[in-house]
């Protein structure tokens, strides 16, 4: 049996439902339970959903029993505080790997981000102290390091308006970055548990092109047929506000330092021909962003 942790998130649920679609048998694991929110869409899959909490370790070691291989995705993330940050990401999924090697589980699935981004936060560190936990253990590790999500990273909510033509550009837009659709990542996770590795494995995981902030730009002009304004961040401007002891902004300002810097995954098409996925393209996402205006 697979344990989704995470599962009412935009990855967790696409991986809980992608698994449950191949005919594994799934549990997923929400705070609440079947009351959460976001659950409906696992209920309607007949998804079997257990109440547990990773601010609340008594509740793991159960979620976790006669569980075969576990995929957590879970994470504080973007609406996480120093509570948040260090409850859920760092000692909640510390204690779901303990937990975890205690119940016997073989294949643990993490979703960490991209090890080209290791400015200090309090999220950089709580990846890597969960990371450096999974290889010690004495459970297989698939570690999947992902790259920007296309779906994030190019939305209003992180300054990318493509219905509005209006953008914003950390540092000088240069430096190239291999996107990566969500899905993909759900995609990875999925043909993971499905046919582990042989031994732990780390899978840093892109997009199929690299392309810089103003590539990005130039794709989306040249589909939406509009040109873009640009709201330029310079690198200064974000080293300062990394200074700041906001747990939650440092974090935000740390990801925009490595994202100005960019996060070029050299060999993503081979990783992902290897598992079996097809990468969707920024070019793809522009042409969806397109249909969408027009409808």
């Amino acid at each position: 049996m697979d344990l989704v942790v995470g599962a009412t998130g935009l990855v967790g649920q696409q991986i809980a439902l992608g698994l449950n679609k191949k005919g594994r048998n799934v549990r997923a694991m929400a705070r609440g339970g079947r009351n959460h929110e976001k659950a409906k869409p696992l209920i309607s899959a007949a998804i079997k959903i257990v109440d547990a909490d990773l601010t609340k370790p008594e509740t793991l070691l159960s979620a976790c029993a006669d569980i075969d291989t576990v995929v957590c995705t879970a994470t504080s993330m973007p609406h996480g505080n120093d509570d948040g940050l260090r409850r859920v990401d760092r000692d909640g999924i510390l204690a779901l790997i303990e937990c975890a090697e205690r119940a016997g589980v073989s294949h643990f699935i993490y979703t960490s981000y991209s090890g080209n981004i290791r400015e200090d936060s309090p999220l950089e560190t709580a990846k890597r102290d969960c990371e450096n936990r999974l290889l010690s253990s004495r459970m297989r590790a698939t570690i999947l390091r992902p790259s920007y999500f296309t779906e994030v990273w190019l939305s209003p909510a992180l300054g990318f308006d493509s219905a509005n033509g209006r953008a914003r550009i950390c540092g000088s837009g240069d430096a190239k970055i291999n996107y990566i659709s969500f899905n993909d990542v759900a995609a990875f996770a999925v043909a993971a548990a499905e046919k582990p590795p042989a031994k732990s494995a780390v899978l840093e995981m892109g997009g199929p092109e690299a392309l810089s902030q103003l590539d990005v730009i130039r794709i989306f002009e040249k589909t939406l047929g509009k040109k873009f304004g640009l709201d330029h961040v310079p690198v200064a401007v974000l080293t300062e506000q990394h200074r700041t002891s906001d747990p939650l902004q440092k974090t935000f300002a740390a990801l925009m330092l490595a994202y100005a810097k960019g996060d070029a995954i050299p060999g993503s098409m081979e990783t992902a021909r290897s598992y079996g996925v097809k990468l969707h393209s920024v070019f793809e996402y522009a042409a969806t962003m397109s249909k969408t205006a027009m409808a």
